[in-house]
């Protein structure tokens, strides 16, 4: 038995020894240098590029654009439906502007009412100054007043005012000559005068009254001649009158107003001659201390007067000032309510076609929302939908692309890649890049908006 012990025992001596060698090399041998292969990463290479950058893309217009009106509110009017071609600057939809159309109007009033203002604001600062000149020449002619009063009459103001008085008094003489002649009447030449006078009248009445009697008895009178006719019986008939109301008033003599004038005009002529003597007389006698503050006074006032004027001016000004920026105001109000009055419509934004309204007439639609797709359909090109991140790197303006089309089977279409998005979008979790590429061959192929397109991009 001892053999199967001793062999039984160079077993487990040798079952250690192999775990022994293998936990050593495992853990605490060194290792060898791993040489550098052509599959090791190198950090600073250039990415390889595949030789094609496959997406999906979509057939889209050469422009196209989803308008949406600046402004909420109810649908007033659609002016154009779907397919419609139009022009750039056409009104496509328009919104209920009743609100926007009330404000322009009552903006244009606002506007007028600060031009009437304005100009009532120049006629009063036109009137302030003219009062301003004329408070002058009441300062000036104050002053000449009040040097008058304390200067000595010279001899040819005591001549002048003494001619004064002997004027007054010829007036006198004058006024009451006049009252004899009208309370003596008319002579008997002159009503002599107003008889004859009175018989030429009647005496050119007949003939004129006896034609248009003929006329008159006439089956058919000639229209003119009978108007004539009528208008020089009608000249002569008030001749007549004339002539004998003046007849009637020289045989009457003077009435009591003519009376009345003479005698008042006799009492004038007296008080002006009275008045005359007075001044000569407050001339020579020199002036009173009560005189002299009265011209300082009337100084004084005029001063003032003149001040008040100045004041008037600058209160003219301002009120100009201030309607100018009323109408400043009220043109920059009519040009908000036309803006906001423009913006109730919906125009095309360039030529093209209506594609599809998405609202109809008494809808509601908010601010931002989309109502109107537009588009520029003289021509085609092709917008990635799903190009992700690891691919657009490999891009560039300018790549060769085939692309294929799922509704049209067999036709390659041919083109360039024209511009690369510059900003990521999102599909699905995946960062893509919107590429546009350009058609070498559309060839007049029944395109659609919104065709799927398969697109492959050769970036070699």
């Amino acid at each position: 038995m001892n053999w199967k012990r001793i062999l039984l025992g160079v077993v487990v001596i040798a079952a250690i020894a192999a775990g022994g060698y293998f936990i050593y090399n495992q853990f605490f041998a060194p290792q060898p240098e791993v040489a550098q292969t052509s599959a090791a990463v190198d950090a600073t290479a250039e990415p390889i590029k595949l030789p094609l950058v496959s997406a999906n893309g979509e057939v889209v217009p050469l422009r196209n654009a989803t308008l949406s009106f600046q402004t909420g509110g109810l649908v007033d009017e659609r002016i154009v439906s779907a397919g419609s071609s139009v022009s750039a600057g056409d009104p496509i939809l328009r919104l209920d502007a009743t609100d926007q159309e009330i404000a322009l109007v009552q903006a244009q009033a606002a506007l007028e009412t600060a031009k009437a203002a304005k100009t009532s604001a120049e006629a009063g600062l036109e009137a302030a100054k003219i009062g301003v000149q004329a408070a002058e020449v009441g300062v000036h002619a104050a002053e000449v007043a009040q040097s008058l009063v304390v200067a000595e009459p010279t001899a040819a103001e005591v001549a002048l005012q003494e001619a004064s008085v002997q004027i007054a008094e010829a007036g006198i003489y004058q006024a009451s000559a006049g009252q004899s002649v009208v309370l003596q009447g008319a002579t008997t030449s002159q009503i002599q005068t107003a008889e004859a006078g009175l018989a030429a009248a009647r005496a050119q009445l007949l003939p004129v009254r006896d034609a248009l009697d003929v006329l008159q008895r006439e089956d058919n009178p000639d229209e003119d001649d009978l108007l004539r006719a009528q208008q020089n019986y009608n000249a002569a008939a008030a001749s007549v009158a004339a002539a004998q109301a003046a007849l009637e008033e020289a045989q009457a003599g003077a009435t009591s107003g003519q009376r009345t004038a003479a005698y008042g005009s006799v009492s004038a002529a007296t008080a002006q001659r009275d008045a005359a003597q007075a001044q000569l007389d407050l001339l020579l006698s020199g002036a009173r201390e009560e005189q002299v503050a009265a011209a300082e006074a009337g100084v004084e006032q005029a001063k003032a007067s003149l001040q008040e004027a100045q004041l008037a001016v600058a209160n003219a000004e301002s009120a100009v000032t201030q309607s100018d920026a009323s109408i400043a105001s009220a043109e920059a109000a009519i040009e908000s309510a036309q803006d906001a009055l423009a913006r109730m419509t919906l125009t095309a934004p360039f030529d093209g076609v209506v594609a599809d309204v998405l609202i109809e007439e008494g809808e509601v639609i908010s601010s931002g929302a989309p109502a109107v797709i537009f588009g520029d359909f003289g021509g085609w090109r092709v917008e990635t939908t799903d190009l992700i991140e690891l691919d657009v790197v490999d891009l560039q303006v300018g790549d060769p692309v085939e692309m294929t089309i799922d509704a049209i089977p067999g036709v390659t279409l041919i083109g360039t890649v024209s511009n690369i998005s510059q900003v990521a979008g999102y599909d699905r979790n995946d960062v893509t890049y919107k590429v546009t590429i350009d058609l070498d061959n559309p060839d007049q192929l029944p395109l659609r908006w919104g065709m799927t397109v398969f697109v492959n991009v050769d970036v070699e």
